[in-house]
C-alpha cells in the first residue's frame, strides 16, 4: 500500500479491493482508499489460500513435537 495523502483523524475513508487475478491458491487484490474527496492510498495485495483442515494438522503435529520429551532434558 502506497500512503498518497493525510486524512484528519475521524473523518470517514472508504477501502476498496478488487480481485486482478486467481493463481492456483494465490489470489491477487489492487486495493484503493479514500476519504470520500481525495485518493489517500493505493497499492496491491496477495494472500493464500489455505487449507484449514491440513492447517490443523500441521499445527496439532508443531505442537506435539514441541511438547514430546526429549533427551537431556
Amino acid at each position: 500500500m502506497r500512503h498518497i495523502a493525510a486524512t484528519p483523524v475521524g473523518r470517514k475513508v472508504r477501502a476498496e479491493a478488487e480481485v486482478t487475478a486467481v493463481d492456483g491458491t494465490r489470489v491477487s487484490f489492487s486495493v484503493r482508499a479514500t476519504d470520500f474527496e481525495h485518493d489517500i492510498g493505493e497499492g496491491v495485495h496477495e494472500r493464500r489460500v489455505v487449507d484449514r483442515a491440513r492447517l490443523t494438522r500441521h499445527v496439532a503435529e508443531m505442537e506435539a513435537k514441541d511438547s514430546a520429551p526429549r533427551e537431556g532434558r
